[in-house]
């Protein structure tokens, strides 16, 4: 049969994940848990502060079984925050702080959640919702006059939910994914049997990208101490190998993507920027050859490249494959407690070497969407082929194919589903967005012609229905990852000879480059204005760039920031920082910039607004530190 089981996850008697953490607190409180910025959090001060949030919950009417929504940027006070959700008896519910205020309602209302958690910082994203809303301070000990609870407010079952994780829909229309208890601890014991040690992890996973679960219990259950990089620093790969120089990482997972750029950023500074890492996890994304080829010229071999492979709905993961040096890329075999399946449109198995669907079966499988029993039942299946009474398997669309080693290579999809930057997009639900707005007549996505990014073809007669105008008003709708980077305005879209839309040319059209279509860049006699222009057009693929057009309307996003800086040091000689890229986000604005920084006689462009924020960071810290000692 074309299947295959990995090892037996160990047995013993059930702890929720949370309770594991408090337990290693027991046993060695002063060792360091967290660390953010300049805060340090450890373990026993990890466990007081996150049962405080849980009783705060408790306080607030949230009680076993409820849903909490989580809307904090990456700090240590979000990592205390979900260890005190789960003590609370609740499930949480991340909510990427990137989404339009539309989509974030319409996760709130969808997961009809008990109580809304947020720091000071992000507490006006609540501003709309009708539910209680706690707010969590942004170090331990702040509140001095809170009670030091000794336990956490609720106890939970396997079968209650630990989280739920909100997915692309096909209607456009958000969908959760319920994970269970025992879902989650039999995915964590997993990654301590693949993964042995007490690591020091970079986290670089927004909460809402359920990749962020392996780094955090994968670092907590194990005794290690979880680095979260901040979202100044998430946004600058050259700040990203610092912390893994400073903080001695020898840990992370990232999607391909973001290697790649660690890898140009550690290869600007110094390759032993990143001697400690001894692991590097790739995920979310299909992973080129050519980035195992220079993961091993970069790297001695004693630094492992994995990669994983696992939709949300087996609980983060299912496959992985530990390159020991260079060699074909696969998704590897099942991990430990999971069955993998390759089987027919009769769901039945196919022979090795033959392309089928991959089905997957085992501890990870999770209870289905919260809401949609119809959806559930459409792809969680009962499991023909487990011993055990009982058992389901998840029908994940994806086509794969074993090969002569036994293990999996990943072929592609079955429906429009991708995936873009490690998040899964269904491109029904953009285009079911698209003709929802103003003067649109039909649309249809594609990938765009990298594999990186989105296209969109619009029909439209209106007037004032251009392609920034669309994507501004679609970016109010849908998360960033969604929004195609292009869009191109048609009077119709091409149809064949029998009047069906000709989806063959759009694809033809998507694949063009740059060069084959009509350059319509605006001319500059301005020789700096046109290099921004020529590394704008370089990164995002386009013809068209407007001088009074944010980057971010034209399709650019935080990795194209990367790719932005690096473009414009070739064009123009200078390296702008992210932060003032991230401020200055027009042609006319970034040019203005570096003339001033050369006008200066700078080589690089600072930000001074940014280097203010960093000071008085650090000095509101300092100022919270004193007074936590003054009352201890």
């Amino acid at each position: 049969m074309a299947s295959a089981t990995g090892e037996p996850l160990p047995t013993g008697a059930f702890v929720p994940a949370h309770e594991v953490v408090a337990r290693l607190a027991t046993d060695h409180p002063a060792a360091v848990a967290v660390r953010c910025g300049d805060i340090a959090v450890t373990y026993g001060e990890l466990i007081s502060w996150s049962r405080q949030v849980s009783h705060r919950l408790a306080a607030a009417g949230v009680g076993a079984g409820d849903r909490v929504a989580l809307l904090a940027e990456p700090s240590a006070a979000m990592i205390a925050s979900v260890l005190g959700v789960l003590g609370a008896g609740a499930a949480y519910v991340p909510i990427d702080l990137a989404q339009p205020d539309a989509r974030v309602a319409a996760i709130l209302h969808d997961a009809q959640v008990e109580a809304v958690v947020s720091t000071a910082d992000t507490q006006h994203r609540a501003a709309g919702s009708q539910t209680p809303v706690v707010t969590v301070p942004s170090v331990p000990g702040e509140e001095p006059d809170a009670a030091a609870p000794d336990s956490f407010a609720a106890a939970v079952c396997p079968a209650d939910p630990a989280y739920l994780i909100y997915t692309s829909g096909s209607t456009g229309e958000p969908k959760g994914v319920i994970v269970e208890h025992r879902n989650l601890a039999a995915s964590t014991r997993a990654r301590l049997m693949v993964y042995p040690g007490n690591p020091t992890f970079l986290l670089m996973s927004p909460l809402a990208f359920d990749s962020s679960v392996a780094g955090i219990w994968g670092t907590l259950q194990a005794g290690g101490c979880l680095v979260v990089a901040s979202q100044d620093e998430l946004r600058d790969a050259d700040q990203l190998v610092s912390l893994v120089r400073r903080h001695r990482v020898n840990r992370t997972l990232c999607v391909p993507t973001l290697y790649e750029l660690l890898l140009d950023a550690a290869e600007r500074a110094g390759t032993q920027q990143l001697a400690s890492l001894r692991q590097v996890i790739v995920a979310g994304e299909a992973l080129p050859q050519s980035l195992v080829d220079r993961h091993f010229a970069v790297h001695s071999s004693v630094v492992d490249l994995v990669n994983e492979y696992g939709p949300t709905e087996t609980t983060v993961w299912a496959t992985f494959h530990r390159f020991t040096g260079v060699e074909p890329v696969s998704i590897g075999g099942p991990i430990p407690g999971a069955r993998l399946y390759v089987l027919d449109d009769e769901l039945q198995p196919v022979p090795p070497g033959t392309e089928g669907e991959l089905l997957i079966g085992g501890a990870g499988v999770t209870r289905g969407y919260f809401g949609r029993a119809e959806a559930t039942a459409a792809v969680f299946l009962d499991d023909p082929f487990a011993a055990e009474p009982g058992a389901r398997m998840y029908r994940t669309g994806d086509i794969v194919r074993r090969n002569a080693d036994g293990r999996l290579d990943f072929i592609g999809r079955q429906d429009d589903q991708i995936k873009i930057r490690g998040h899964r997009v269904e491109l029904g639900a953009i285009e079911s967005t698209l003709r929802l707005l103003e003067g649109v007549q039909e649309a249809v996505v594609l990938p765009d012609a990298r594999g990186s990014g989105l296209i969109g073809f619009v029909a439209s007669s209106r007037e004032g229905a251009g392609p920034v105008a669309l994507r501004r008003a679609l970016a109010e709708k849908l998360p960033p990852v969604m929004v195609p980077g292009e869009l191109r305005v048609l009077p119709e879209l091409p149809r064949n000879l029998n009047g069906k839309l000709d989806r063959a040319r759009l694809w033809t059209l998507a694949a063009e480059p740059p060069a084959a279509r009509p350059a319509t860049a605006p001319l500059s006699g301005d020789p700096l204005t046109t290099q921004v222009i020529a590394a704008w057009s370089e990164v995002l693929d386009v013809a068209t760039v407007p001088l009074d057009v944010n980057f971010f309307d034209l399709g650019g996003h935080s990795l194209a920031m990367f790719k932005l800086q690096d473009a414009l040091e070739r064009h123009c000689g200078l390296r702008p920082t992210i932060v003032s890229l991230f401020q200055e986000t027009t042609v006319a604005a970034q040019a203005t910039l570096i003339r001033t920084s050369r006008d200066q006689g700078e080589d690089t462009v600072t930000s001074n607004s940014a280097e203010a924020a960093r000071r008085a960071r650090t000095a509101r810290l300092r100022q919270q530190r004193a007074r936590r000692g003054a009352h201890q």
